[in-house]
């Protein structure tokens, strides 16, 4: 069985009610995951005005403003990219884990009372 680490992080669905938007700043690298839907993602000093409908995904792929419009109630979520310190915390984490538990299971065995 293969195992696969992400390389993203998720935030919580987010909902936008027909009309509503949402305003991200300096977000490159945030993925926009469509739910449930239609949003309309238009990016600062870009020519290009994007559609997203469920099951869509769009990178934003440049700094400046991101303005994302609801065209109907809409449910979605930001991905962000997992940064190097984010990725060695986690292996610390996981290291820390497996070290605690060899030891313990080591301490167990070998610990013998002596009467």
């Amino acid at each position: 069985m293969a195992h696969f680490k992400s390389t993203t992080r998720s935030s919580a669905p987010k909902v936008l009610r027909k009309r509503q938007s949402l305003v991200l700043d300096d977000a490159e690298g945030t993925i926009i995951a469509v739910d449930k839907g239609c949003l309309w993602v238009t990016l600062e000093r870009d020519w290009r005005d994007l559609i997203l409908v469920p099951g869509m995904r769009f990178e934003i792929d440049r700094r400046g403003r991101t303005v994302v419009a609801a065209e109907e109630d809409s449910r979605f979520r930001l991905l962000a990219q997992l940064t190097f310190r984010d990725r060695l915390a986690a292996w610390l984490r996981g290291t820390a884990v497996r070290l605690t538990r060899t030891w313990a299971a080591r301490l167990r065995h070998a610990a013998v009372p002596y009467f």
